[in-house]
């Protein structure tokens, strides 16, 4: 739990937390209806998915490198 030693990295992993359960799925959701109901039978499954992918981005760019 390496991710969790400095107050900068726990606000980083809540940033990313929130950005992959809340923050993604409401913008892909609810403000531009990119993700609808028609395509998908649970749309917000899907904005987990786009929000942890981004996430995972962010963590290699930016946070990796104050962790390890």
């Amino acid at each position: 739990m390496v991710h969790l030693y400095t107050q900068k990295n726990i606000t980083h992993t809540i940033f990313y937390a929130l950005l992959t359960f809340f923050i993604a799925p409401y913008i892909l959701v609810e403000l531009t209806s990119i993700i609808n109901m028609k395509n998908f039978n649970d749309p917000c499954m899907v904005g987990f998915i786009i929000g942890f992918i981004i996430s995972l981005i962010l963590w290699t760019y930016f946070t990796k490198k104050g962790v390890y």
